[in-house]
Order: C-alpha cells, then structure tokens, then sequence
C-alpha cells in the first residue's frame, strides 16, 4: 500500500466572489400575500417580510405562524437565504501543492473532478493517498463547499 503525504498551504484571502450554492434565483409563482412575504423574506429578511405583512392589514405573528415559503417557515426561508447571499468578504481558499509527485496532483485533481476519477488519472485506484493528513476522500469532501483556487508552486 502505498502512502504518500500531501501537504497544501492554505491562504484564506478576501474576495467577492460567488460559487454554484450561492447563484439561486427566485421565480415566484403568483403575486399573491403570500408569495409577496417568501419574496421579501429572502431579498430582504424577516423583519422587512413581517413590516410588509403588516403594512397588507395581516396579523403578522399569525401570518408567519401558517405561511410556509417552499416548505419552510417565514424565518427559516428567510434565514437560508441570507445565509447564501454572496458577501463582500466570501472566503476563497488557495491550495498549493508543496511537492510534484503524483499523489499530490491527484489530490488537487481529485477537488474538480472528483476522487474516483482523478486516482483513475494517475493510476493510484486501490492506493490509500493522504491528502493534508486526510484521507483523500475526507479531503475532497471538506474543500468541496469552499471556493477553492487551485495554484501551483510558482505562484
């Protein structure tokens, strides 16, 4: 079995930058009260989606109580979609590979295009590759949320 050991710098640096979770895009379906509430719940949040309620003449404790926006209540819809707007300081993380051998590419392979495929590439089906003491499979799933620049050593 063979082991190899990857070792990555991280840099964490400020970017506005959106990745694929972030891009959501809200087609309401009717104009009612109702949809009108899930709408500003999500561009502009709870608060903004009660004062709307209640500008509408609704009680809005009630109101948030029996609405459900896509199965969820007001403030969860609300919450979910402030959680996945696009921030002026969005996280990107850089990985940097420190060595050229094999077993570190694919695991920089393995982040686009998935472990499976990139052990394929280099011939290491079977191989127990650590990457950043991780198992590989750990490693992916761990920078698979994160926007993720690959870089090499030179950079």
């Amino acid at each position: 079995m063979k082991l190899s050991t990857f070792a990555i710098a991280l840099t964490l640096s400020v970017a506005a930058t959106q990745s694929f979770a972030k891009d959501i895009a809200l087609k309401p379906i009717n104009d009612n009260i109702e949809t009108q509430a899930c709408l500003t719940a999500a561009k502009d949040g709870f608060g903004p989606a009660l004062r709307l309620i209640r500008s509408k003449g609704f009680n809005a404790e009630e109101f948030s109580v029996s609405v459900r926006c896509n199965g969820e209540s007001l403030r969860t819809f609300a919450y979910m979609y402030k959680n996945n707007k696009a921030s002026d300081n969005a996280k990107t993380v850089a990985l940097v590979a420190k060595n050229k051998d094999v077993a570190s590419q694919a695991c920089l392979e393995a982040l686009s295009v998935g472990k499976e495929a990139a052990l394929a590439k280099f011939d290491l089906e079977g191989e127990n590759i650590i990457c950043n003491h991780k198992a590989i499979s750990d490693f992916v799933r761990e920078y698979k949320t994160e926007n993720v620049v690959v870089r090499t050593a030179a950079e």
